[in-house]
């Protein structure tokens, strides 16, 4: 799975901020967060963790 690409750029994000990633390969939108790259730049994303996904479940 790639990072943030055309179809769901999302300005104005910050590293920790939750978005939604379309893998290029199978077509499925996933959430995942933002995270440093080694640089310090917010330009990775990684999935998030079942507890992560519990938590946005449950807020309203």
């Amino acid at each position: 799975m790639t990072g943030v690409n055309e179809d769901f750029y999302q300005p104005s994000t910050h590293p920790g901020d939750i978005i939604e990633v379309k893998d290029e390969e199978t077509g499925e939108v996933t959430k995942q967060r933002i995270i440093l790259d080694e640089f310090g730049n917010g330009t990775k994303t990684r999935p998030l963790t079942e507890d992560e996904e519990k938590e946005l479940e449950e807020q309203p």
